[in-house]
């Protein structure tokens, strides 16, 4: 039986926007930073990405997905710091599994890091967070 890994970046992107819309932030949220990028924000952008991991069993995967919040300038950088800590209580729950439809099977709490800032050359203020999961194949 073949078993295929899990795509998290999709599930946690809907997730995150799902999220954010039942917190009323305005925030867009994406698996790819746009390309003509340009501040001032129109909104905040979170930007989540899967980096992978190895494979624990048959059917599970060691996963570690990064954050990236960009929002307010660098002399402003309360909107990004407190979007990013809310998004770190999001990412890191232990009941996300418990979500309709999620292939995460654990949160894995060393992996989980941040958020901090990241110097960025626009002006605009970066935070940035890593969340590690055991997640589970399809097949």
């Amino acid at each position: 039986m073949n078993v295929t890994p899990p795509d998290l970046e999709l599930w946690l992107t809907g997730y995150v926007r799902a999220q954010a819309e039942i917190a009323g932030h305005n925030v867009a949220v994406s698996n790819k930073e746009p390309s003509d990028l340009r501040t001032p924000l129109t909104r905040a952008l979170i930007v989540v990405r899967d980096d992978s991991g190895t494979r624990l069993s048959h059917v599970t995967f060691d996963r570690s997905i990064g954050f990236s919040v960009l929002a307010g300038t660098r002399q402003n950088d309360q909107p990004a710091n407190d979007l990013a800590r809310w998004l770190a209580a999001i990412v890191f729950d232990d009941a996300l599994p418990l979500a309709e439809g999620c292939p995460i099977a654990a949160v894995d709490w060393g992996g989980c890091n941040g958020p901090y800032a990241v110097p960025d050359s626009l002006d605009v203020a970066r935070r940035y967070l890593t969340a590690q999961y055991v997640a589970a194949g399809s097949w």
